[in-house]
């Protein structure tokens, strides 16, 4: 059996590159927690602002694992804090925790100060000191060859693991003609790359929450990238990080979630690699996909027990909201996303899990 073009599309999450050395939410949380000064404002800033958010769980009957903390989610507390009195729900408050009050300081500087503090760790955290731990990305280089089309990848995340297999043999598409400001993001050139008289590009990147080297012009707001990321600001990063709402209603991002929802209404299989099923908007489109055609399929690749996979499957189907009936199209594979993408004749075991086209007549 033979494959086209978008019948296999890529979701990376937040663990396709934790092999690399890119810390996941978990991770960056005990890094922040490591990083605090016993006794600082910091310290009892963090302590206050966690166990608040265990609290108001705790009114839900959520306890433990079971507290939706994370980065993310401690970012965007401090966020909402932040705005203070220009927050739409400042009005009601009666009055704020006399003892937080006094952890903010004035203007509550010291919750910017910190949010400010993780946002440039986070820049850190996404450049790791040895870039070659991951070369096994290069497994998408071999992927592409063996299947001979272009493949396309939708990231949540903001490094450059896939940008780097960019060379003069493999190109990476990412909406830039060029680094700098004079090659400004251009939508067009996702349009029908592979019958257009341009030469096809070997992987085609979407990248749904931003990058680290995506900057905008002050002056016409346009996107660019750049190839030194010191210059980039980490209060200006053009990151969906720690944001209540991950779908941004401006480009790219909106064009990225279009194109994310078209092809999934289109492939045959979506490979999910270190996703873990946190993000509503992601989900509510492959819940859409599965529903659509029963014979699509989701391969799952997660770190966890082979005997383990059904329950896995189970959980995921959970929190898709899909059917029992639709469990059969959903499929955990056991093992790390390294070892997946190094899998010798990967392309043959994809392209046996797509189901025969219904124009073949036998």
């Amino acid at each position: 059996m033979t494959s086209r073009s978008k019948d296999i599309i890529f979701l990376l999450g937040a663990g396709a590159s934790a092999e690399a050395d890119i810390p996941v939410s978990g991770a960056m949380i005990n890094r922040v927690e490591q990083s605090l000064q016993m006794g600082g404002t910091e310290e009892g800033l963090y302590n206050h602002i966690k166990s608040a958010i265990h609290f108001s769980a705790g009114l839900k009957g959520r306890f433990g694992n079971a507290v939706p903390f994370n980065i993310e989610t401690l970012v965007n507390t401090l966020y909402e804090l932040e705005r203070n009195e220009e927050h739409p729900l400042y009005p009601f408050i009666a009055a704020w925790s006399s003892r937080f009050v006094a952890l903010a300081g004035a203007n509550f500087c010291e919750v910017r100060k910190f949010r400010q503090r993780i946002l440039a760790d986070l820049k850190q955290w996404m450049c790791p000191e040895d870039t070659a731990k991951a070369d096994y990305y290069r497994g998408l280089i071999t992927l592409q060859r063996d299947l001979n089309y272009p493949l396309h990848v939708f990231s949540l995340n903001y490094d450059l693991c896939v940008e780097r297999l960019n060379s003069s043999e493999f190109r990476v598409e990412t909406g830039f003609a060029g680094y700098g400001p004079n090659h400004f993001w251009d939508w067009e050139r996702f349009v029908d790359m592979e019958i257009s008289n341009n030469v096809a590009p070997h992987l085609v990147l979407y990248k749904l929450h931003g990058s680290i080297n995506w900057k905008r012009s002050p002056d016409t707001k346009e996107l660019f990238c750049v190839e030194q990321i010191e210059n980039v600001n980490a209060e200006k990063m053009e990151v969906i990080f720690g944001r209540e709402f991950k779908l941004e209603a401006a480009d790219p991002y909106l064009f990225f979630a279009y194109e994310f929802r078209a092809l999934s209404l289109l492939t045959k299989v979506i490979v999910a690699l270190g996703y873990g099923f946190g993000d509503a908007h992601i989900n509510k489109m492959l819940t859409q996909s599965l529903r659509t055609d029963s014979e699509r399929r989701l391969l799952v690749i997660q770190r966890c027990d082979p005997k383990d996979c059904a329950e896995k499957a189970d959980e995921i189907v959970g929190l898709l909201e899909l059917d029992s009936a639709q469990k059969e199209q959903v499929m955990v594979k056991p093992g790390s996303v390294k070892e997946f993408l190094e899998t010798p004749k990967l392309n043959e075991q994809l392209i046996e899990m797509i189901p025969p086209s219904k124009d073949v007549p036998f």
